[in-house]
């Protein structure tokens, strides 16, 4: 049984993780989350609302996710409610310094709606120097 569930709106993949993440099932979900994104799609929305559980091997998973999207100008947005377990856990290891947290998917998918910021080419890169 696979610990995540896949849904699309409005082009924007979602999963929703149902299990724990730990060290035993990290790497699957890391597949999976990057399966899921598509080559044209801007943001991957993980919705980690009925997640109970996260150790160090499924932080380390986000963060690598995270900058794997990072790297082809994607986002990936986490959903972690108030109300979850998780929040002070995010809240110690720093996590909403490096990834964007909504605490509900319609405030994830309003996060992903928006354009991303454009980057101006630096020299080298398309830039035309006077």
């Amino acid at each position: 049984m696979s610990p995540l569930d896949l849904e699309r709106i409005d082009g924007v993949p979602i999963a929703h993780v149902r299990e724990d993440i730990d060290a035993a099932n990290a790497a699957i979900v890391h597949q999976q989350l990057a399966d899921a994104l598509g080559p044209d799609a801007l943001s991957l929305i993980v919705d980690l609302g009925e997640t109970r559980y996260i150790d160090s091997a499924g932080i380390d998973m986000l963060l690598r996710l995270g900058d794997r999207l990072d790297h082809r100008r994607a986002e990936l947005i986490l959903v972690i409610p108030d109300t979850s377990q998780l929040k002070r856990l995010v809240a110690i290891v720093g996590l909403p310094a490096a990834l964007a947290i909504h605490a509900t998917l319609p405030g994830a998918l309003g996060a992903a709606a928006r354009p991303q910021p454009q980057v101006a080419p630096g020299p080298g890169e398309g830039a035309v120097a006077d």
